[in-house]
């Protein structure tokens, strides 16, 4: 076998393996009233993504409160079906940064596509 079909094999056992860890993400949405609440969950993590839906929605921090409470009571749900969360998820899963974006947000609304709020939180499923 020559270096040109050994490379070949390799990029495309690399492209193989990465289009599996792309079956293994499941991707929803969630529609608030102010707020779209995107969710990826990945083998061992949830990646949240939320945005205000309308200029209008962005113009105070309510969307980030409605995030929040959307996204909690998401991981919620998924803790009394099992998943154990590797740090402890509370009523701000966004935590101080999505308050920082939304006053930021609130200063110059013009710019409400380009924010957005998102957090990982890796888990293990229970045995229980």
């Amino acid at each position: 076998m020559n270096v040109t079909s050994s490379l070949l094999i390799f990029a495309l056992g690399g492209m193989v393996s990465m289009l599996a860890e792309a079956d293994n993400q499941q991707t929803q949405s969630t529609q608030g009233d102010l707020v779209e609440l995107s969710i990826t969950l990945n083998d061992h993590s949830i990646g949240l993504s939320c945005l205000p839906k309308t200029q209008a929605a962005s113009i105070n921090a309510d969307w980030v409160v409605e995030c929040n409470r959307l996204a909690y009571e998401y991981l919620l749900a998924r803790s009394a079906e099992g998943m154990a969360f590797q740090r402890q998820v509370n009523e701000k899963p966004f935590g101080m940064a999505a308050d920082f974006i939304a006053t930021n947000l609130m200063q110059d609304p013009t710019r409400f596509k380009a924010a957005h709020i998102s957090q990982e939180f890796e888990f293990i499923i229970n045995k229980t």
